[in-house]
């Protein structure tokens, strides 16, 4: 059985991906208990199936979370550009296509 980190680099290598990336936001908790002493914790807050999930994020584990989450930025960044310009080039495909038989001569029907 492949383990995790063996599948996630076969997605990213489908996407064309080099960097992971993960959608969600990174938060700092700061707890304080009945006895005044303060807890600093992580958590990485994303949806599924609509609803907000919270994972506990390692100390160890903050700054590179935090490039993944830059990296999805980044890529969700890329892909509405790239939707639309492709929106753009649909759009002017017709005027185009409308403009070049304008400019042909008509040629008389053979009937």
């Amino acid at each position: 059985m492949k383990s995790i980190e063996q599948r996630r680099q076969e997605k990213l290598m489908e996407l064309g991906q080099d960097r992971p990336f993960v959608a969600g936001s990174l938060n700092r908790v700061v707890r304080k208990d009945a006895q005044g002493r303060t807890t600093v914790y992580h958590l990485l807050t994303f949806k599924e199936a609509g609803k907000t999930r919270s994972v506990y994020v390692p100390k160890e584990m903050v700054e590179e979370v935090k490039r993944w989450i830059r990296n999805h930025r980044r890529i969700k960044k890329l892909l509405a550009d790239a939707s639309t310009l492709s929106i753009a080039l649909i759009r002017k495909y017709v005027p185009e296509k409308r403009a070049a038989a304008a400019s042909r001569p008509v040629r008389p029907s053979r009937r």
